[in-house]
């Protein structure tokens, strides 16, 4: 289901170096908080129709990090804290598939922008991103600098 978010990440706590999905949930809302301060973020939103109309079975539908409503058009985010090919293929999905979400549906004729947010930049990933139409942002903030230098650590 669609959870508006009202409440925006609060410091504290630590993010096991050992968890990549708390790692890139928490990723996310910092990016959030920091560049989408005043959108309306519906997180994980699964998208795309309900299969057979069956509403129940619609879990098995894609979600991506988050669809945010912001000034007038709609930002589809793929994050991922390494970069990662197999995003542009999981955007490009929930872009397609987003008009035909009956929860968004009062967001479909909206303009949309697919965002691949990762952490550094890739010479090869990002052309190819933009070549499809899909931002191709890097946020790094400190904590998950250490966070992943920390995970890096446990490998050697």
């Amino acid at each position: 289901d669609i959870r508006f978010v009202e409440g925006r990440h609060e410091e504290g706590g630590e993010v096991m170096a050992g968890s990549n999905d708390m790692l890139e949930q928490r990723y996310v809302q910092d990016w959030l908080d920091t560049r989408h301060p005043k959108g309306i973020v519906y997180w994980r939103a699964r998208v795309g129709p309900w299969p057979n109309g069956d509403r129940l079975a619609g879990v098995t539908r894609p979600f991506p990090d988050a669809v945010i409503e912001e000034d007038g058009k709609v930002i589809i985010v793929e994050a991922k804290t390494r970069p990662d090919t197999r995003a542009i293929g999981q955007i490009q999905l929930y872009v397609d598939q987003f008009p035909t979400t009956p929860e968004l549906r009062h967001l479909k004729d909206m303009p949309v922008e697919a965002v691949m947010l990762t952490t550094r930049d890739d010479p090869v990933l990002r052309p190819f991103a933009e070549a499809h139409g899909i931002r191709y942002e890097v946020y790094l903030p400190a904590w998950l600098k250490t966070a992943l230098e920390d995970k890096a650590a446990e490998f050697r």
